[in-house]
């Protein structure tokens, strides 16, 4: 027979963050004297003390023009970040950016006073373009769970607070506003864990520890999350 599960917590986060703001603008590039100059300035032959190249009026020549003073934008791409392409830095900045946006959405939700809690997660967003995986969406959890930590919702991810981490369930939405995450926290009561030893000595001692039998759910609303997010 299944045990039954207790929800505890609903946690909504509207308008996820699906990318990162890198940088407010790029800076531009010039074509300099010794590298490639495409044959349509070519018939220029001036250039300043920078060595850069001048056009008719004495201005350097901008290499980059269509994306001059455009911010740097980053697709949140878990796969990306699975697989090591992405330099340390930036997925530090990525990881960063995606825990600052969950904050307002758990700024109300009271601390768990019942361990050890299973993670259940939605994801509802448009099909898009068919054929990416849901599991590459992974870094969201990684990224609540830690959230949750530093928010003082529970004392730590490791297993004995956590027993099922989240794996995301999809449901498809027609328009892009109307995408979300939502976590749901419940209760693990089952014996194979409340019956184990260094579960009953671990949680019982924990010292906020509190059977609490009563259901509690909180459903975050308000004020979108801004798609992107400047984390310069």
């Amino acid at each position: 027979m299944d045990t039954p599960i207790t929800l505890m917590i609903t946690i909504e986060i509207p308008n996820y963050l699906t990318h990162v703001q890198l940088t407010k603008g790029r800076r531009p590039k010039y074509y300099t004297k010794g590298t490639h100059i495409p044959k349509k300035y070519q018939k220029y032959k001036s250039f300043d003390s920078k060595g850069r190249l001048l056009d008719d009026n004495k201005k350097p020549l901008i290499a980059n023009p269509a994306s001059v003073n455009k911010p740097r934008i980053k697709k949140i791409n878990g796969q990306e970040l699975y697989s090591g392409n992405m330099p340390p830095h930036l997925r530090s900045k990525v990881v960063a950016c995606i825990k600052e946006s969950f904050v307002p959405y758990l700024k109300k939700v009271k601390p768990v006073q019942d361990f050890p809690i299973r993670l259940e997660a939605e994801l509802h967003t448009v099909p898009g373009t068919w054929g990416w995986d849901l599991d590459n969406q992974w870094i969201y959890h990684k990224c609540f769970q830690d959230a949750l930590v530093a928010q003082g919702i529970i004392p730590d991810d490791n297993i004995y607070f956590i027993t099922q981490a989240p794996s995301f369930s999809y449901c498809p939405v027609e328009r892009l506003e109307d995408r979300k995450l939502v976590y749901r926290i419940t209760t693990d009561d089952r014996p194979i864990i409340t019956s184990h030893t260094q579960y009953k000595n671990h949680i019982t001692k924990y010292p906020g520890y509190q059977k609490n039998d009563s259901a509690e759910q909180i459903l975050l609303e308000g004020s979108s999350a801004d798609c992107l997010l400047d984390i310069d």
